[in-house]
């Protein structure tokens, strides 16, 4: 159950819809390549604690989405030049 009330929490912060102008801010393309870095650590973390056998789908998705999301925006700053950039800092 234990897992199921983090992976509940963890929805619900990325699920939530903020409606104001803080929504409205252009998101750099470093930025997202971290959240995606931090997400797919955080992937692998659940994949690694699940035990639960119906839960074992979920996190192997999960960690497959994340992985082709950072690989994505990785291929795009690599078009731009900008990958060497963000990861050495």
């Amino acid at each position: 159950m234990k897992i199921c009330a983090t992976i509940w929490d963890w929805a619900c912060n990325y699920l939530v819809l903020k409606e104001d102008d803080e929504s409205k801010k252009e998101v750099s393309l470093e930025d997202m390549l971290q959240d995606a870095h931090r997400e797919v650590q955080e992937a692998e973390n659940l994949f690694a604690r699940v035990e639960d056998e119906e839960m074992i789908d979920y996190a192997i998705l999960n960690l497959q989405a994340a992985e082709k999301r950072y690989n994505y925006l990785l291929k795009i700053m690599k078009e731009q030049g900008k990958a060497e950039e963000s990861l050495e800092s």
